[in-house]
């Protein structure tokens, strides 16, 4: 794996700890920068899903992103209606690969917390 970055990182990080900081900044990415968008048309949100996922894929070390929209959208014909993507309506998975660590890692919106959670579902070293 040729990573042109690493040099800017402490030579005490190891891969499945970089695996891991790079799978928090596609998950912050996909928080932050999608919220807000109006959505008023049920294709919208195949395309939004899509592009979110191309977005995650566009960086390094990215492997796989699966992502879901939850929103409810407005119903009848007023123009001034639609609604506006939220941190809870995503849920989005990633997989990163970095040298030998694999990190899946999802954020989604977690009733019991009330809070959209970024967190770690698994993280492994491939042999």
């Amino acid at each position: 794996m040729d990573d042109p970055a690493k040099k800017y990182f402490s030579p005490k990080v190891s891969d499945r700890e970089r695996a891991a900081f790079e799978a928090g900044i596609a998950l912050g990415m996909v928080l932050h920068q999608f919220r807000g968008i109006p959505i008023k048309f049920k294709e919208e949100v195949e395309l939004i899903k899509k592009l979110i996922a191309y977005a995650v894929l566009s960086q390094p070390f990215k492997k796989h992103a699966e992502v879901d929209v939850l929103v409810e959208l407005p119903e009848g014909g007023d123009p001034y209606r639609y609604a506006t993507l939220k941190t809870r309506d995503i849920d989005v998975r990633v997989v990163v690969e970095y040298g030998r660590a694999v990190v899946k890692a999802r954020a989604r919106y977690v009733p019991e917390l009330d809070y959209t959670l970024a967190y770690i579902e698994e993280i492994q070293e491939k042999e």
